[in-house]
């Protein structure tokens, strides 16, 4: 796995990556993520790449709800899933992230109804914090809060 920043050389190939239809609820669009990153500070994003083709897409920040860092946005194209990239590109994500902030923990909020990325996540060190529910442009969302710990 190897992460690329995304610039305009790859954004459509970003914008093109999908999640299944039952899915949709569990992420935001990768093209909505790239237009907050361009109008919102402190939003970074990377291409998730396995040799030269990006499979996927992750979103960071620092968000000052926590107030911490956040894993925002994580997605696995839909046609790459159940290949076990998820939770090879989850780690060296997290491997990257040590490496480039100075951070001790860094947090996630993971819809409660998507079940196999809250055992991924889990299962790498994230620990639950609380359910949070809230309404985004009229529709009802529900999230566990997690966090990993790095010390």
């Amino acid at each position: 796995m190897e992460f690329k920043k995304i610039t305009k050389s790859n954004y459509m190939e970003c914008i093109n990556l999908k999640v299944s239809a039952g899915q949709i609820d569990f992420v935001a669009d990768n093209s909505q993520s790239l237009v907050e990153s361009a109008f919102e500070e402190g939003l970074k994003t990377l291409g998730i790449y396995n040799e030269d083709t990006m499979i996927g897409f992750i979103l960071y920040d620092y968000d000052s709800s926590f107030p911490g860092w956040s894993l925002s946005r994580f997605m696995i194209d839909y046609r790459c899933q159940g290949k076990g990239y998820g939770k090879k590109s989850a780690e060296e994500f997290l491997d990257y992230f040590k490496k480039e902030v100075p951070a001790d923990k860094i947090y996630i909020s993971v819809c409660v109804d998507n079940q196999p990325a809250l055992k991924m996540f889990e299962n790498l060190g994230f620990q639950k914090i609380k359910e949070i529910e809230y309404i985004f442009n009229t529709k009802k969302f529900r999230e566990m809060q997690m966090y990993k710990s790095f010390k």
